[in-house]
């Protein structure tokens, strides 16, 4: 492979744009291992200098979703959800994607989560899935049988985008150094199974309407791209949906509007002190998710519990509107619908 990454470099370096051509040409090359590291790291630091334009990122997207492996669930997907976030907000928050999931999945809604183990917080999706007995499953066939029984199944990030292993040490470097890439925010993006809808969390509002664009570009079908703010003095945010501040949305695909700033009184729901949704470690975590389940958990936890689960469930086309989604998340935590889920998934996994 020609390494023509030091020209890329010099190109982005002068101001210039990158068409789709180029993209797909540099992904290749930032993926490969006959490339030299110190050319990686000059690249991806001078375009997060430049700032990727919403066409660059909506095409490096495509570029490495092609890369992926298939997991093989198109059967699924025009009808699943991925719920996830990009992670790097350090709010220390317990799981609330991975909890949401586990309760539309119990609703009937076919989820195809996304995810990874913890990297900047305590306890990453990967993490608690497994210590719930879900494990980190490749096999297209077992994949296939637990949406099929379960409406869920979880698609470990390492196990289907192995091309980027080559980086993971450039990646590291420029972290050392505080350069923020645009791999920072690629991760939810990058679901290989395509599920028609999505919501996805960024940690920096400004990359809000970028992402949604990218998704759009890319063939969702419909979904939220968001952002929380959980502390209006000093700008602090949170890759959520949450009770405990206002959250900016953009909608995508087919239900596309404009930048909304809604409160949690948008879905009937009060405002909670952001300490309601603190997590911990592992086991931290699973006590909370037990508590959840059991009804002892904070009010505000749960709050945003049910602000996500509705969302998703209007979303997916599961009920007709954000008040019956809110109505139907507390039947399905309450009636012990959640607890039974998991237990299934237990039985099913242990086979």
């Amino acid at each position: 492979m020609n390494d023509n990454l030091q020209d890329y470099t010099d190109h982005i370096s002068s101001g210039k744009h990158l068409d789709d051509n180029h993209v797909y040409e540099i992904a290749g090359l930032l993926t490969s291992e006959e490339v030299v590291e110190g050319h990686k790291f000059l690249f991806l630091k001078k375009l997060a200098q430049k700032g990727e334009t919403d066409e660059e990122f909506s095409a490096f997207v495509s570029a490495f979703r092609s890369f992926a492996k298939n997991p093989e669930l198109e059967a699924f997907s025009e009808h699943a959800i991925d719920l996830c976030g990009t992670g790097g907000d350090r709010s220390g928050s317990f799981n609330i994607s991975t909890f949401v999931s586990i309760v539309v999945a119990s609703s009937g809604v076919p989820v195809i989560k996304h995810g990874n183990r913890s990297i900047s917080s305590k306890c990453g999706s990967a993490d608690l899935l497994e210590a719930l007995g879900i494990p980190m499953e490749t096999n297209p066939q077992k994949l296939q049988a637990s949406l099929s029984e379960l409406n869920f199944c979880f698609l470990f990030a390492p196990h289907f985008h192995p091309t980027f292993k080559s980086l993971a040490p450039v990646r590291q470097s420029l972290a050392k150094e505080g350069v923020i890439t645009m791999f920072n925010r690629l991760g939810p993006c990058l679901n290989p199974a395509s599920p028609a809808f999505q919501i996805l969390g960024v940690y920096d509002p400004s990359y809000v309407n970028q992402i949604a664009h990218c998704l759009t570009k890319n063939g969702g079908k419909a979904g939220w791209v968001v952002n929380g703010k959980i502390d209006e003095g000093s700008n602090t945010y949170i890759d959520e949906l949450t009770s405990c501040g206002t959250n900016l949305v953009q909608s995508y695909g087919s239900a596309r509007s404009k930048i909304q700033s809604l409160t949690p009184d948008y879905w009937g729901e009060e405002f909670h002190p952001f300490d309601h949704l603190r997590g911990g470690d592992l086991k931290e975590n699973l006590t909370i998710l037990k508590n959840l389940l059991e009804g002892n958990a904070p009010p505000g936890l749960l709050s945003t519990v049910l602000i996500n689960t509705s969302t998703a469930l209007w979303i997916s086309g599961k009920v007709q509107s954000l008040e019956q989604g809110i109505l139907q998340a507390k039947e399905l935590i309450d009636s012990g619908k959640v607890m039974n889920w998991l237990k299934k998934a237990e039985t099913f996994f242990s086979k």
